[in-house]
């Protein structure tokens, strides 16, 4: 490996300030005669050539000593992680962990590993597949050296993902996602001797538990074509296994396709679950929400949607007042009326849904409360209600002023006192 190939890597494909933390770690660690690796993804990204979004530092030595050291006159948020001994940085946006070299036994599959002290052979032995199991050291003795003990290179070049043993999967099933998300973004196929594996482990997903599922589900949708990998997972049996009342097909394709041409690339995670559960029953969609362990505001996107299809009815009426379509629209996330519109296939339910986005969600009372106690009201929850009122006489082109606001505030208000 060239070591001023690897230079320029760092400095061509990675921002300044990660490329001089990284060589800044490289000088201390020689400075103290420890060993320092790049090592997983960064190294097969380099091999790739392709822009990292994260780098992994292996040393042989207390991972989370050293990186204090290392941030500790930097602005940068530190996280700990004691039981693996390790921290990563958030740089800017850029993650940068540093781990200690170690092994790893899993006792029961797919819970957290019990973590042993090793070498860097051991180190990359632990990692999912052998593309991610190489390491480059940072070390001036041999900077730039390819540590490659288990062929990860030929595998790259053969364009192809394969697991270091047989029981991989057994001992991490989320490891199964990953090999089809890697195997959509990097145009690689599932080895021979792995996908059997893949597809004799797949029932074992639920035992990763909720939030590291929900994790590997929300890493799909921030693919460039998540829809791609989720056709795979329904092939495999991994969807079903995951969500069991999910289902990819293509008319969900369509829609993840759809949903970017409308929204832009980065459609949210939250648009594409709501398309994922927009053909859900309402009990599904909320047994999704607990098997996922689904926060607040994921929640509220399901839960929405569900309320939308409810609603598709009235939703689909040319007659429908824009007060009553404020009404139904109003409290709903943006990424649920999103969602919804793209799934919605009625030219006249999408009619809608645009008119509420582009003009009625904007619209106020030239009123507030302070107003009508000005002009009589007393203070209380009467006050919200002629609020309301208002709001829909605007909406419905009954008032169109600040007077008109007034003269029925007026008359209101007399009807109130006679």
């Amino acid at each position: 490996m060239n070591a001023e190939k690897l230079r320029s890597f760092l400095k061509n494909r990675l921002p300044p300030e990660i490329n001089r933390l990284i060589l800044h770690a490289a000088e201390r660690a020689a400075s103290q005669n420890l060993y320092l690796y790049l090592a997983g993804g960064m190294v097969r990204d380099f091999l790739l050539d392709k822009t990292p979004k994260d780098a992994d530092l292996v040393l042989t030595a207390n991972a989370i000593l050293f990186g204090q050291k290392l941030f500790e006159k930097t602005p940068y948020k530190v996280t700990l992680h004691h039981r693996f001994n390790n921290l990563s940085a958030d740089i800017n946006g850029f993650k940068l962990d540093i781990t200690s070299a170690r092994s790893e036994i899993y006792p029961v599959p797919g819970k957290l590993p019990e973590v042993l002290e090793g070498d860097i052979r051991a180190d990359l032995f632990r990692r999912d597949f052998k593309i991610n199991a190489m390491a480059i050291s940072l070390s001036p003795q041999d900077f730039g050296h390819l540590a490659d003990p288990y062929n990860g290179l030929t595998d790259l070049k053969q364009g192809k993902l394969s697991v270091l043993h047989p029981k991989s999967f057994q001992d991490d099933p989320s490891r199964i996602w990953r090999a089809l998300r890697y195997s959509e973004r990097l145009g690689f196929s599932i080895s021979g001797d792995t996908l059997p594996l893949l597809l004799r482990d797949a029932h074992l997903i639920p035992l990763i538990g909720s939030d590291r599922l929900w994790y590997e589900i929300e890493c799909v949708f921030k693919e460039a074509k998540p829809e791609n990998i989720l056709l795979k997972a329904e092939e495999t049996g991994v969807l079903r296994n995951s969500l069991p009342f999910a289902k990819a097909d293509k008319w969900l394709a369509d829609k993840f396709t759809e949903a970017r041409e409308i929204y832009g690339e980065n459609v949210s995670p939250e648009i594409y679950l709501c398309l994922l559960t927009a053909r859900m029953d309402s009990p599904q969609a909320d047994s999704l929400i607990t098997r996922l362990h689904l926060g607040k505001h994921l929640s509220a996107c399901l839960k929405d949607c569900q309320y939308l299809a409810e609603h598709r009815e009235e939703l689909d009426m040319a007659a429908l007042s824009p007060s009553r379509l404020y009404s139904l629209l109003a409290k709903c996330t943006k990424e649920a009326l999103q969602a919804f519109y793209v799934s919605a296939d009625n030219p006249l339910v999408r009619k809608n849904l645009l008119l509420f986005h582009e003009r009625l969600s904007a619209v106020k009372p030239y009123l507030k409360g302070a107003d009508l106690i000005a002009l009589g009201f007393a203070p209380g929850p009467n006050i919200k209600t002629i609020l309301a009122e208002l709001l829909n006489l605007k909406l419905d082109g009954k008032v169109s002023s600040r007077i008109d606001e007034i003269d029925y505030v007026k008359r209101r208000l007399a009807d109130d006192q006679t």
